[in-house]
């Protein structure tokens, strides 16, 4: 019977996504099925469910860190970051590139998705890099690239949701993030000054050289939305405070920022507050019907049948971090992060357990290989949303995908390097949170 749930969850979920349903949808109505067919009546567990997930106190992590992003936004920060970072970068090799990698960090800070992220940044940097005559290939590749660290760098929307499937401390997520994530900005940065110097194409000089006393004026515009990002991870390491509540300083501390630009009114709040209820309930959506679609698959027995047929090969657990790797970059060629989250994660869960593996590790090992789904052909979202960006801006002389995937090859290299650090020296993610567990 089990094998039979298992194929018929397999093709719902083939045809749900074929027919380009909802996420949530797709997941919602499999395990709906599934469980009426091989199950029986589930009508009280599919109340008693939803119910636990979307009343739990921890959830409310979610719409907080996503308001605090949709006000930093409209607090008109973006132009500002990008502006700020311009004036140091214009120098070195690789120019104003180095910008695009280091505003979409920040960036990503502030707005947890890397979508967000790359479209933004990338409506901001597209029409300055053709001005001054960059390679469009590797602008768009460092845009492309930089914007997977919306999920990378804390606060991500992803750890959150991992974090609530697996059970496990989100701010200990957050903290285990936030080494290989700078890491990650480095090995950008790396490549553009590699890449740059391989390169014929030279861009056209600023407009003007900055001294330092205006590039100081620059970063203390920004100074107070990078004091924001650290006191959030600050409080958390500390102890201070727990994720929730920490999200809810992020809050606060948003809005005043907003209130000192004097970019609050009505119409703002009003866009923030539906913006950040658009998002939350489509999270909420997808993360209810998760648990759903788990509740049907250990009820039905897949995780534990398996555990044990993976374990009967006597794999490491290296080798099994490794197969589980490559599961997933085949998964995020063909699917969004977030329906592998949802969806795959719990499937393995129960063998990461059995192997005795940290759940918090792993989380940052997942996320970067959703990132990594996210630039790799042919269902790379970060691609597909620069297109747009560039079709909207340049019409049809905007150019290929070809170009954008081009582009973001040497990025996708360093971030393999970075996955490989991370899973052959576990330190890299984990020394920090070992001092908190400690």
């Amino acid at each position: 019977m089990m094998w039979i749930a298992v194929s018929t969850i397999l093709i719902m979920l083939v045809i749900g996504f074929a027919l380009s349903l909802h996420v949530a949808t797709t997941l919602g109505l499999t395990a709906l099925v599934v469980g009426l067919t091989f199950i029986g009546p589930v009508w009280d567990f599919f109340g008693e469910i939803p119910w636990n997930t979307n009343s739990s106190v921890t959830i409310t992590v979610v719409p907080l860190f996503v308001l605090m992003g949709e006000l930093l936004l409209r607090a008109g920060l973006t132009d500002d970051l990008y502006t700020a970072l311009s004036r140091f970068m214009g120098k070195v090799p690789g120019g104003l590139l180095h910008t695009n990698v280091l505003a979409c960090g920040v960036f990503a800070a502030v707005s947890g998705s890397s979508l967000a992220t790359a479209t933004t940044i990338g409506s901001v940097a597209l029409p300055v890099m053709r001005q001054r005559g960059y390679s469009e290939r590797l602008t768009l590749g460092s845009i492309a690239a930089g914007g997977t660290l919306g999920i990378l760098i804390p606060p991500s929307l992803i750890m959150i949701v991992y974090g609530l499937i697996a059970e496990v401390s989100i701010g200990q997520l957050y903290v285990a993030a936030v080494v290989p994530g700078l890491l990650m900005v480095l090995l950008f940065l790396l490549t553009i000054v590699v890449s740059s110097i391989f390169s014929k194409k030279e861009p056209d000089p600023l407009d003007k050289s900055y001294n330092w006393r205006e590039k100081l004026q620059g970063l203390i515009e920004i100074l107070p939305i990078v004091a924001l990002i650290v006191l959030i991870i600050g409080v958390i390491y500390a102890g201070v405070a727990t994720a929730t509540e920490a999200a809810a300083f992020g809050v606060a501390g948003a809005f005043f920022m907003a209130l000192l630009k004097g970019r609050v009114n009505g119409r703002m709040l009003e866009e923030a507050f539906l913006a950040t209820a658009s998002t939350t309930a489509m999270i909420l959506f997808v993360l209810t019907a998760a648990f759903l679609l788990q509740f049907i698959l250990g009820f039905v027995g897949v995780p534990r049948a398996l555990s044990q047929w993976v374990l009967s090969f006597g794999l490491s657990e290296l080798q099994l971090i490794l197969m589980i790797c490559l599961i997933f970059i085949l998964l995020g060629m063909v699917l969004d992060g977030l329906p592998i989250v949802v969806a795959v994660v719990p499937i393995f869960l129960p063998l990461l357990h059995a192997q005795g593996v940290d759940l918090v590790w792993f989380g940052v090992i997942l996320v970067i290989l959703i990132e990594l789904g996210l630039i790799t052909p042919p269902i790379g979202m970060n691609l597909f949303v620069l297109q747009g960006v560039r079709r909207r801006l340049y019409g049809n002389t905007s150019g290929t995908l070809t170009d954008i995937i081009v582009g973001v090859l040497p990025f996708v290299l360093a971030m393999l390097i970075v996955l490989g650090l991370v899973i052959l020296f576990p330190p890299v993610a984990m020394s920090i949170v070992e001092g908190m567990r400690g």
